[in-house]
């Protein structure tokens, strides 16, 4: 049997797709005490590790672009459906946007396209090791 592919969405709705998936990358914040010494060896004391994801995209219509923009305003969190490589699965969780750029490709009467878009996504929430 076939599987239908499954898309990345946010707040629910199917985005304009990245050209090459969502990058993925993670950050683990440590405790104030966590330190390298001389010898080069570390004493960590890791708190949380967050996900975060890599968008990016090229020829989109303003439409498309405006849609995007008003669900990643900067501050404000929004659900994305994603393929979560720590989870090994599809899944919805929080993200936030702090910064993105854009560049416009030709602004003509009904059919503004913009060259690319790109911003990075982190995740609100924590990964859960129990969850996996």
């Amino acid at each position: 049997m076939q599987r239908m592919q499954d898309y990345i969405k946010m707040n629910g709705k199917v985005i304009h797709q990245p050209d090459t998936g969502l990058g993925y990358s993670f950050e683990t914040t440590y405790t104030e005490d966590s330190t390298r010494v001389q010898s080069g060896r570390a004493y960590t004391t890791p708190m949380f590790t967050v996900e975060s994801l890599s968008y990016y995209a090229t020829w989109i219509t303003a439409a498309r672009m405006s849609e995007i923009l008003q669900i990643i305003e900067p501050g404000h969190p929004f659900k994305l459906h994603y393929f979560s490589p720590y989870y090994g699965c599809w899944r919805d969780d929080e993200f936030y946007v702090g910064k993105g750029t854009l560049s416009i490709g030709y602004l003509n009467a009904d059919d503004e396209v913009f060259d690319k878009l790109s911003f990075n996504l982190i995740g609100v929430n924590p990964v859960d090791p129990s969850k996996r």
